[in-house]
């Protein structure tokens, strides 16, 4: 009996059970976290009709702070007003209906949203400094603070350099440039999804650096060179930049790029020699460095005069002042044979092989600078020269160089005269060579001479020199030596000379003889034109001769030279064995019988 009782029982319950749990049940709210100060409407709704109520940490709920309202038989509203923290827990909606009980748990949570106050948003360190980066932060129920960079938690292992302090501060040990940016402090209620974030900007100040590679430089002044020094600067803030320069700012050649941290000098000089100081300033300090700039000039000459006339036996000297840097030392050298001068040019008595070219050079590690002075004196004697005559009636002077005396030749001077004369002609000629002195009268003797003429003076005429000039004409007549003859029996010999060919040269002499017979004819004979004797044979004993001799060129021939000679009888010699004389009547009879004997020839012919 007692174990039927039991089955029924729990056949009950099980129906019961099985019944309640076809009944649903639901609480409809937004958000399980409210805000204090906030109203909330839970509504509790259920698939059967029944009675509703609600329960707080499952005591009833305080009506008198909490309305409950019976929205229809299937659902029932619970509005909490103002809810204060102490509204938080967990509510139940329990439903009733003949078939039994059924409750539905939610829970509330009420929070007071995490707040930083006045913690501050921006912090200045200088660097190497031990950084303090605090976070103030409430809020309700309890807080938690984390650190975030770069979207990345910051973890605090105790030795790091970034540590989260135990009042939620965070330390940055050694602050460096690196460590500057936003940092974010996340406030989040304990337990809940509820968090506020607040970004915190971290500045990273340092003292200017100020650094120049380079802190002297050499260069040559020109207008081609260009320095630029450049000033590295780091600093936090950005530093401002300024420059101190040796010499007052030419803004034509000195530039500056747009942060200032570059000076660049053009076209060098000398004044811009010396030191060139950068100087960084920001809200934390100022620092410097310097730079020097050592300039080398190339040298620049300068002459007194350029050029100086000066007359034989006089003194010439000249100045020459040169500038740059280093200071340059000065060399005289003459141009025409690179002869070294010494450092100051004096020429005391002046000769014509002194004028020329004279150079003052100037010298330093820059390099090297020239300048020509010219020495002008009077033209050098003439005295390697050579005279002949010309074609057409004029003289060739053959010349060897002549000294210009530092000014070239401009005119050769030429002056000619005939031995009767007593004052000069002259003219003046270009100086190709040779020199011709035109016009002159044929086939006379001139005195020639001539002088240099440069652009300053004239020099001194050379020696006289004679000369015939040419024609073209028959030559003179030629030179007989009677006195010079020689006899050898009937044969005679006389010399002959030709002074003046008529400009041509003699071809032959033509030589005519006869003696002095009456009707006697003249013999007529040629010589060479070379000859130097003329030589006639077989003349008669005791005979007077009549001689003509010409002088023949292409022109013609010339005027006779004419002269008379004897040629004696030979002296007769004594016979040592003579011969009788047959007399006349010998004579006689040897003609006779000569003629008998031809006639006894004839008769026997």
């Amino acid at each position: 009996m007692t174990a039927n009782m039991m089955r029924l029982r729990l056949c009950a319950l099980l129906l019961i059970c099985s019944t309640l749990t076809d009944a649903k049940l639901d609480i409809i709210h937004s958000d399980p976290d409210v805000l204090v100060g906030s109203d909330i409407l839970l509504l509790c709704k259920a698939d059967a009709e029944g009675e509703f109520s609600w329960l707080k940490d499952d005591e009833e709920v305080d009506e008198d702070r909490h309305v409950v309202e019976k929205h229809d038989e299937s659902s029932s509203k619970l509005k909490l007003k103002n809810v204060q923290l102490e509204d938080s827990g967990t509510y139940s909606c329990v439903f009733e209906n003949d078939q039994g009980t059924k409750k539905m748990k939610y829970q509330i949570y009420v929070y007071k949203t995490p707040d930083f106050g006045t913690t501050q948003t921006y912090h200045e360190f200088l660097v190497n400094q031990t950084a303090v980066v605090p976070c103030v932060v409430s809020g309700k129920p309890e807080v938690e603070v984390q650190w975030f960079r770069n979207e990345r938690v910051v973890i605090d292992d105790g030795h790091g350099h970034l540590r989260v302090l135990p009042d939620k501060s965070l330390q940055i040990q050694g602050i460096q440039q690196e460590d500057h940016g936003t940092y974010t402090c996340v406030g989040k209620i304990k337990g809940r999804p509820i968090n506020r974030e607040l970004q915190i900007s971290v500045v990273v100040n340092e003292l200017p650096t100020v650094l120049i590679h380079q802190n002297r430089r050499s260069v040559f002044a020109g207008t081609k060179t260009t320095v630029s020094i450049i000033c590295l600067v780091k600093g936090v803030p950005t530093p401002n930049v300024s420059w101190i320069i040796p010499s007052s700012f030419d803004d034509s050649r000195y530039k500056y790029n747009s942060d200032k941290s570059e000076l660049t000098i053009s076209a060098v000089t000398r004044s811009d020699f010396g030191e060139y100081v950068c100087t960084a300033v920001n809200k934390i300090g100022e620092n410097r460095a310097s730079f020097i700039l050592d300039v080398s000039e190339h040298p620049t000459v300068v002459l007194d005069q350029t050029k100086l006339a000066v007359i034989p036996g006089e003194d010439g000297s000249v100045v020459c002042n040169a500038t740059g840097h280093p200071t340059p030392s000065i060399q005289w050298i003459r141009k025409t044979t690179n002869e070294k001068m010494g450092s100051e040019l004096i020429i005391e008595n002046v000769m014509p092989s002194d004028g020329g070219l004279y150079s003052c050079i100037a010298s330093n590690t820059a390099g090297t600078t020239a300048k020509d002075f010219q020495l002008i004196t009077w033209p050098g004697t003439p005295t390697k020269f050579r005279v002949s005559p010309g074609s057409s009636s004029s003289v060739i002077i053959q010349t060897a160089s002549v000294q210009d005396g530092g000014s070239s030749i401009a005119l050769y001077i030429l002056q000619w005269k005939k031995p009767s004369e007593d004052s000069w002609s002259q003219t003046a000629v270009k100086p190709p060579n040779p020199l011709v002195i035109k016009d002159l009268e044929p086939y006379t003797e001139y005195s020639i001479r001539f002088a240099a003429k440069n652009s300053h003076f004239q020099g001194n005429f050379s020696t006289e020199q004679k000369i015939f000039t040419r024609s073209q004409r028959e030559p003179d007549s030629p030179v007989l030596s009677l006195s010079e003859k020689k006899l050898d029996k009937n044969s005679v010999s006389i010399p002959i000379k030709q002074l003046k060919d008529g400009g041509s040269p003699v071809l032959h002499y033509v030589v005519r003889y006869k003696g002095n017979k009456e009707n006697e004819e003249w013999t007529e004979k040629e010589i060479p034109g070379n000859s130097s004797q003329i030589q006639l044979n077989n003349l008669q004993y005791n005979a007077n001769y009549q001689m003509e001799v010409y002088a023949v060129n292409h022109n013609g021939s010339s005027d006779a030279a004419k002269i008379n000679f004897t040629v004696p009888q030979p002296v007769s010699q004594p016979n040592p064995n003579p011969k009788p004389n047959p007399g006349k009547g010998g004579v006689v009879g040897i003609v006779i019988f000569i003629f008998l004997m031809l006639m006894v020839s004839v008769r026997y012919q």
